[in-house]
């Protein structure tokens, strides 16, 4: 028996007689030996070029079945239409168009789009039980088929199987034919369809042990097409009721806390100038200080969804900067599920890998006692004091209720709300210290300075003392004093001075080309460093999303489901635990905004999705116990689960997208064509950060922040021993007396052999910074499930 493979196709065997064969694309012939082709008269290629056209004839059985149509008309039910979209592009793919995947939407909820035609053929299409015919749109099902899916449980699992696929690609078709404003060529040759039409399969199998899925009408049967899962769904149920424990044995987390530590970076920092003063735990618990400064960002007006009291509010004040926060509200997160996301991702990065379980449960629940709950008022919310961030730019959006109760001092706290925006004395110079006022100026209502909150978190420290809660005032303060060398302009000014003063002017071509490094205030390259003032950059809404956010959502959803093999029955991994957080949360945002005033295009108030994520997580279960769905149920069941899992993982990424895409145009264009000129003593974040690992003065700026955290924290610690400064008040004092100050004071001195010795050995480096170009930050491009262009078309369409 000779067989040949045909790419695309089926396999073909034959042992006598003559045969043709057909194929589009390559036709590759497989042989442990040789194969031989001989004829009478001659072998010839390429004729005909398409098979002769096969004819369909339709049989007198009848069958009827919604089920797929069904499942997907939940489906746009239970979402809103934005969420609906991405999804189905995430699935189909990015070509499909915008108004084409609204259509489909609105079309499935005002029922306007029908299930295809099934039609029972006489013999097989191109030889197999079910297809799909693009021209037709209708689904082409064997008439043998159904007579053994009459007769056998398997079989009529079988026949269900195909009838989901071909739906698929019936809907693949009209999403790129008569849905779409450019109809595309017909191709029977669609598999994205396929794929998708698993995740519809919602069937409840642990209450349910039976489907009904399709009417049939033939000589000697007419009625239901049931499948029964009484056998598995026994399995189940006694698995289910089991109350077992595993101790789970996973795979190291080789990432540990991440970026975070690396050198260059705040935790690096502290890793450095605090070894040998804590211990790796104490270390650890103070950077958790530090860390939630940089996580606590993310909670801010664009990326909290509002609820009813606000959006009332904003539609009766009419303001743009407030009525864009409408767009695409119901897939923002709330207040509260930001902080669960947070704690858990915090329980990730702080405890994941130190002992040998998986479930996240356990972890939370180490994390918690290692570091304490995570509250909205621990946590707190994006202020630009804590990363002497400079305000200007900054719009108004303290009538807002998104707030916390923050701690001024031991046991004492007072509501503080989001920025109530800029005004011109806190961005003003102050004339006699040469800084900017939002930087160390006191008592501007409403707006205090960074000076401040780090005198305040240093207070705290000390009156906590050697404990998980002064440790974490410690790090919110250090995340300040460390911001101060990498968010300022002092390390240029620093260089500047260094080589203006007498003492260092061993290498004359080397000072001369301090002297010229761009100090990023406007018109001041080459002056007296002592006239120059200390500034630091606006950091608006797009750099939130830009440096943030895809980091979060790196950590939250990592592309693809993970490897139900490597699990036990019972554990939920993180991914678990932000997929379900998410899918809760943006069940409730459904219907409470009133931005959709159509009842029928408003998703459901509670998603099923919920429940669909649950029972598939406990067929995980079951699979890691080594139960096996056998036979043509089991399968079903199976790829359902796989596809499912993709599916909803895919969901979570594109649902996080929003977030990365959710910048008002209006703002990035100021950002990016009007701030980064003509921007005087007010630069960009871009622009003057150095947290980047590939900016020339990340080095310095770790250097000099090191020294100031060593010192500090020796400091702290013969405080919590002797208690000669109870209230944290003197050494508050000291930090701001010596630290965050211009490089005209005499009590920088301590900077400037630092300075000069990181000069002597990058000369190469000063010229780069002589140039006022935007060093662009080493921020890791995101790769989600789908890009942001296809994200940006999707919104636009909505505008």
């Amino acid at each position: 028996m000779s067989r040949i493979r045909i790419v695309g196709g089926t396999i073909t065997k034959t042992t006598v007689g003559d045969h043709n064969i057909y194929s589009d694309g390559n036709i590759v012939y497989n042989s442990g030996k040789a194969i031989t082709e001989t004829s009478d008269v001659g072998i010839s290629y390429g004729e005909p070029k398409n098979p002769p056209k096969q004819e369909i004839v339709e049989s007198k059985y009848k069958l009827e079945s919604t089920y797929a149509h069904e499942q997907l008309s939940a489906l746009a039910r239970q979402l809103d239409e934005l969420p609906f979209m991405f999804f189905m592009v995430g699935v189909f793919g990015e070509e499909i168009e915008a108004s084409a995947l609204s259509k489909l939407y609105r079309g499935l909820s005002d029922k306007s789009i029908v299930s295809p035609e099934i039609m029972v053929t006489k013999f097989p299409v191109r030889g197999r039980i079910a297809n799909y015919s693009n021209s037709k749109k209708k689904i082409l099902i064997w008439e043998y088929t159904l007579e053994l899916a009459i007769k056998d449980n398997d079989k009529r699992t079988e026949l269900l199987a195909a009838l989901v696929e071909e739906y698929g690609h019936h809907i693949d078709n009209i999403l790129r034919t008569e849905l779409a404003t450019n109809g595309k060529e017909d191709t029977d040759n669609i598999d994205e369809g396929a794929k998708f039409a698993y995740a519809l399969f919602n069937f409840d199998i642990f209450n349910e042990t039976i489907l009904n899925y399709a009417k049939t009408e033939t000589p000697n049967y007419t009625g239901d097409l049931v499948i029964d899962f009484s056998a598995i769904h026994k399995q189940i149920k006694e698995y289910v009721a089991e109350d077992q424990q595993y101790d789970a044995n996973p795979k190291e987390d080789e990432d540990g806390f991440g970026a975070g530590f690396e050198a260059g970076m705040h935790g690096g920092i502290e890793r450095e100038a605090l070894k040998g003063l804590f211990s790796k735990e104490e270390m650890n618990q103070i950077y958790y200080g530090n860390w939630l400064r940089d996580y606590s960002q993310v909670i801010l007006e664009t990326t909290i969804r509002l609820e009813k009291p606000d959006i009332d509010k904003i539609k009766q004040s009419k303001s743009k900067h407030l009525t864009d926060l409408l767009k695409s509200n119901p897939n923002k997160f709330s207040h509260d599920t930001w902080v669960k996301l947070l704690e858990l991702l915090a329980a990730k990065e702080f405890v994941f890998g130190e002992n040998k379980f998986a479930d996240h449960k356990r972890y939370l629940d180490l994390f918690r006692k290692q570091y304490g709950p995570l509250t909205k008022d621990i946590l707190g919310l994006y202020r630009p004091e804590e990363h002497i961030d400079n305000p200007k730019g900054l719009n108004d959006f303290s009538s807002l209720s998104i707030s916390f109760n923050y701690e001024y001092s031991k046991g004492l706290t007072k509501p503080v709300k989001l920025y109530a925006g800029e005004t011109a004395q806190s961005i003003d110079v102050d004339p006699e210290f040469n800084i900017k006022n939002y930087i160390h100026k006191h008592g501007i209502p409403e707006r205090p300075s960074s000076d401040g909150y780090m005198w305040d978190q240093i207070k705290l420290a000390v009156e906590y003392g050697k404990n998980k809660d002064g440790f974490r005032h410690l790090g919110a303060a250090f995340h300040v004093l460390e911001d101060y060398f990498s968010h300022s302009n002092f390390c240029e000014l620093m260089l500047i001075k260094v080589g203006s003063l007498p003492q260092y002017q061993i290498n004359k071509e080397l000072s001369k080309n301090l002297k010229l490094v761009y100090p990023w205030v406007e018109g001041m390259q080459g002056q007296d460093y002592s006239t120059i003032p200390i500034v630091t950059g606006k950091f608006l809404m797009d750099d939130t999303l830009a440096s943030v956010l895809p980091k979060v959502g790196d950590k939250m959803f990592p592309i693809g489901i993970q490897d139900y093999v490597q699990r036990k029955p019972g554990d939920r991994t993180f991914t678990d635990a932000f997929i379900v957080t998410t899918l809760e949360d943006l069940s409730k945002g459904q219907k409470t905004d009133g931005v959709e005033n159509d009842p029928v295009y408003m998703g459901m108030t509670t998603s099923e999705w919920l429940v669909t994520y649950n029972n598939y997580l406990k067929l995980l279960d079951i699979k890691s116990a080594g139960m096996q769905f056998l036979g043509p149920i089991g399968r079903f069941i199976d790829r359902s689960m796989s596809y499912l899992g993709d599916s909803l993982a895919t969901f979570s990424n594109i649902g996080f997208n929003l977030f990365l895409s959710s910048v008002d145009e209006d703002i990035k264009e100021e950002q990016t064509l009007n701030s980064n000129k003509n921007y005087g003593t007010n630069p960009t974040h871009t622009q003057i950060a150095k947290d980047a690992l590939n900016h020339p003065l990340n080095p310095l700026a770790s250097e000099l922040a090191k020294v100031a955290v060593m010192d500090v924290a020796t400091l702290i610690m013969e405080e919590w021993k002797t208690r000669k400064d109870p209230s944290g008040k003197e050494l508050a004092k000291y930090v701001a007396n010596k630290y965050t100050l211009h490089p005209k004071d005499s009590r920088t001195e301590w900077a400037n052999s630092i300075v000069y010795d990181w000069a002597k050995v990058n000369e190469k480096a000063i010229f780069r910074l002589q140039s006022d170009t935007v060093y662009e930050h080493a921020e890791k491009v995101t790769e989600r499930a789908i890009s942001n262009d296809k994200i940006q078309e999707i919104l636009k369409y909505f505008n």
